[in-house]
């Protein structure tokens, strides 16, 4: 399978496109492997992206996005790839996260309980889906789509998580996911 397809799957999964910035990255080859030349996040910044990328997906059986090198991925787009308006908007909906947090917790994201990230989140979800049709995108989306995308374009989350398959046989369209036990990977 292409990158162009996978972007197309990885869109569906989403409910929504995938940016042009992080379409034009992985096109381009970027991956959690790829080095950060220069971040344009603060520290306490990358802290949360981390903290908030492994709730988002976490270890299980399989690796979490920490262990994916999600976070950095991340850094890349939004330091290399996003133009000055995302790069705004993104920073910009963190420290909205990071402002809520102090408002119902009295606490920082990085000092936060898991629990108290997953309020956070919850309560971004519920905020993205009551205001769908704004056609700005909210930091939950743009977080999620960063981490599921980095995530399952990470050689972890290829081979791990996904049933990778160098050699595709014969498609069988309802075939039961019970007796394969992991969808596809089409990388690595």
């Amino acid at each position: 399978m292409s990158r162009r397809r996978f972007l197309k799957q990885a869109t569906i999964l989403l409910g929504a496109s995938v940016s042009a910035s992080l379409s034009a990255a992985v096109l381009k080859g970027i991956t959690t492997d790829s080095p950060v030349n220069s971040s344009t996040l603060s520290e306490s910044q990358q802290q949360v992206i981390s903290l908030l990328s492994e709730r988002i997906i976490p270890k299980t059986d399989t690796p979490g996005a920490l262990e994916a090198g999600v976070p950095a991925f991340i850094s890349i787009i939004v330091s290399e790839w996003y133009n000055p308006d995302e790069k705004k908007a993104f920073i910009s909906g963190i420290n909205d996260m990071e402002s809520y947090c102090f408002q119902q917790f009295n606490c920082s994201l990085s000092k936060a309980s898991s629990a108290q990230h997953d309020f956070v989140l919850t309560e971004f979800e519920r905020l993205t889906l009551k205001n769908k049709d704004s056609e700005k995108p909210s930091i939950f989306s743009t977080l999620r789509e960063l981490v599921v995308v980095g995530f399952f374009t990470s050689k972890p989350g290829a081979m791990q998580a996904l049933k990778h398959n160098h050699v595709a046989g014969q498609f069988i369209g309802d075939y039961p996911l019970s007796k394969v036990g992991k969808a596809w990977s089409p990388f690595y």
